[in-house]
This record gives C-alpha cells, structure tokens and sequence, in this order.
C-alpha cells in the first residue's frame, strides 16, 4: 500500500514516524563526526570521507527522480542546472565545511544549538535583502533565541574556554551560509521534486568537497577502519536516509508538522552527546535550550519548508 492510499490515521503515524527517525539521524550526525576526531582526522577530512560515501547513493536518487519529472520540469532543470549547483555550494559545501570544522572546538550539543538558528537567519536575511517587514511574533522569536544562545555559549565557555569563539564562529558561518542556500532556493526549488533538487545540490557539493580535499592534501587513506565504519555510517544513516525519512514525513503530515517534530533535534543530540561523548549536561545549558527551541519554534509553528540538514 502506498503512502497515498494509506487510511488518514496510518499517514500521521507514518509520517510522525517518519520525521522522528530522520530528526534523529541528522541529530546523530555530529556524534559520529566527534568519534571520529579521536582518531586524529581532521574535520574537513572526515566530511569528505561522508560524502565520498554518500555521492554515489545521492547519484542514484537524482537519476531515478529525474526520470519521473514531467518533461517541462526535465527542460527547466537543464536550462536552471548552473543555478541550483551554485546555490547548492552555499548549503551543502560552505555550510558543511565550516560546521565540520567548527565541531573540532565546541561540543557536539552546542553545535546543534548553534546550526538550529538557521530559520531566525532566513528571517534577518529576508528583512534586509528581500526588504520584508517583521512582526511583533518575529521579533520576539529573535530575542528569545538569542538570549537562549548567549546563555548556551556562556556554559560553553566556562568548559572549552578560548576554543568556544573559534567554534561557535565556523558553526554560526555554517548557519548563515545555510540560511542564504534557503532564501536563494525559495523560488528556485518550487518548479521540481525537491529530491531531484536537493540531490543535484549535495552531489555539485560532493564533487567540490572531493577536490578542496585533494587539492588541500588532505590525508584520506590509512585511518584505522574505524573511522571509515563511522564515516560510512554517517553518509547513510545521518544523511541519506534522514533527507528521505524527512521528505516522506512531509508528504505524509505537512511542512508545519515537521517543523514542530525536527525541534526535537537539539534534544536529541543533548542526549546523544551525553551518552556517547560524555557531554556535561548543566543547568545553564538546559535552560539556553530551551529558550532558543521555544525561539525558533515560534517563528516556525506557523509556516516552515523543512528540507535537508548539512
């Protein structure tokens, strides 16, 4: 039975199911990255790893998605290809960059904290380079998110010190640079599937990874096996099948549903960190959580396009 003809009751719980499985995948993302720096790789080398792993998955999706595109959609997608690519740069290459790189100095819970910000950026953004007007709700969302980030990188300085500046300034570049491959894609990505875009985005990603890797040196060869274990497992099960789970939870329940869900993120990866890596859980911290998850959820209940994660 497909998801189109299952009884009403069955899409919530599909979908539901859907969006928790793939909010936790994304949320796991950053566990496995901080796994894999035990092992002395470096962040930039361990993004490649994901998406040397991850391409030819990404591959198959756009190929088998692009067949299914009516033929104005097929003629479009080959007149706008250069477009998508280069925003694609911006929220699956920049982006990733600078978060993968930023988790080398901040907890993996604080990263999460810091990349779910991403909406309140689509808002600055769209108020000042698409002149739209903000509400009292906006700005009000703004503030509470913002005082709840400035609690959580008080906490995070009184554990990593120094090394909390360096990381929360390449995770809030990851944010921003995620927010503009959001603003960009708003009218963009309206015209096709939105795996056939997403896909063709990440593999234009994927290629440029690839070569900053090469050309930067970076060592990809003779890790222990390990670190391609939890590099593999990244590309599938925190990339991969996340971007499905989430793309079929929305088809299922709707964008504002899974916007509710995917606030789930940051506590998941809390708990996460906690588990795995030993992260400290303080009272400072739970409570700049919960500020900006309140923030961002107030600024999202009411309308909210969730696509895939760096």
């Amino acid at each position: 039975m497909t998801a189109e003809v299952l009884p009403r009751d069955k899409r919530f719980i599909a979908g539901l199911l859907f969006t928790v499985i793939g909010a936790a995948g994304f949320s796991a993302k950053a566990i496995l990255a901080k796994l894999t720096y035990r092992y002395g790789v470096t962040g930039f080398a361990t993004l490649t790893l994901r998406m040397v792993f991850a391409m030819p998955v990404y591959a198959l999706i756009f190929v088998w998605y692009f067949r299914q595109q009516t033929p104005e959609q097929q003629r479009g997608f080959r007149r706008d290809w250069y477009l998508i690519g280069i925003v694609g740069l911006f929220g699956y290459y920049l982006a990733s960059w600078f978060d993968f790189v930023g988790l080398e100095y901040i907890s993996a819970s604080f990263e999460r904290l810091l990349l779910f910000i991403y909406p309140t950026l689509v808002l600055i953004i769209s108020l000042v380079w698409l002149k739209n007007r903000a509400g009292r709700r906006e700005i009000a969302a703004l503030l509470i998110t913002y005082v709840g980030i400035g609690i959580s990188y008080h906490s995070e300085a009184a554990l990593a010190g120094n090394r909390v500046q360096i990381g929360a300034t390449y995770v809030i570049f990851a944010a921003i640079t995620y927010a503009v491959y959001l603003v960009a894609t708003e009218k963009l990505a309206r015209h096709y599937s939105p795996l056939v875009f997403t896909s063709f985005a990440i593999l234009i990603s994927a290629v440029a990874i690839i070569l900053h890797g090469v050309i930067a040196g970076e060592k990809l060869l003779g890790f222990p096996a390990e670190v391609y274990y939890l590099t593999l497992g990244m590309a599938i099960f925190c990339t991969v099948l996340p971007s499905l789970f989430v793309a079929q939870g929305i088809a299922l329940i709707g964008s504002n549903r899974a916007a509710i869900i995917s606030t789930l993120g940051p506590v998941m990866t809390i708990y996460l960190a906690y588990s795995f890596l030993g992260e400290v859980i303080s009272t400072t911290q739970t409570v700049g959580t919960v500020l900006v998850i309140a923030g961002v959820a107030l600024l999202t209940l009411k309308r909210r396009k969730v696509v895939s994660d760096v």
